[in-house]
């Protein structure tokens, strides 16, 4: 029993760690998917991920002075009120900085400063890209949950079992009941 929750703990951690962090480099933000993101960078704009067709994931910055901040008005609904607008599809807009919030200790959201004249918005960049809502190529889209799982072999799941089983941590038959498992699937 141990080695199987060992076994599942393994390929849980493997599947889960292969995807990489985000990082910000040298005034240069390296999204999860190897999108890179700078100043100066023109982001189109995408769809937006909320009901009526506004934005989810660009909002009006917090420091701005036209952000919304009551929680009573506007039906309580303070992200619509400050939400990025519908009509903003289809439109370029330059990235002015890039700002990082969090800590070591719990992790890091990385946002983007992007807006024209007075106005400016912040995006959080992993979910626009995760909700489509910035166009980037395809090559840099989330890979589905399935589509990493899939992406496993039949070979590479033979050749862990296989190391776990040289290792003394499968003993014969359990290596032969996964070994027949990977075969039929």
């Amino acid at each position: 029993m141990k080695k199987t929750v060992l076994i599942f703990t393994l390929l849980f951690f493997g599947i889960y760690y292969s995807q990489t962090l985000p990082k910000f480099e040298n005034d240069t933000l390296t999204t999860s998917t190897g999108f890179k993101v700078y100043e100066g960078l023109n982001l189109k704009i995408g769809t937006g991920s909320m009901n009526d067709g506004d934005f989810k994931f660009i909002r009006t910055n917090a420091s701005s002075m036209f952000n919304y901040y009551s929680t009573t008005g506007y039906q309580g609904l303070v992200n619509q009120a400050n939400s990025f607008r519908r009509s903003n599809s289809g439109l370029t807009f330059k990235v002015k900085k890039i700002m990082t919030r969090g800590n070591k200790r719990n992790g890091f959201v990385y946002y983007v400063k992007i807006g024209s004249g007075l106005i400016n918005y912040e995006m959080d960049v992993e979910n626009a890209i995760k909700y489509r809502e910035i166009i980037v190529p395809d090559e840099f889209l989330p890979k589905e949950k399935s589509q990493i799982q899939n992406s496993e072999t039949k070979y590479d799941k033979l050749k862990k079992i296989k190391e776990l089983k040289d290792s003394g941590v499968l003993s014969d038959e359990e290596f032969q009941k996964e070994k027949d498992k990977i075969m039929n699937e």
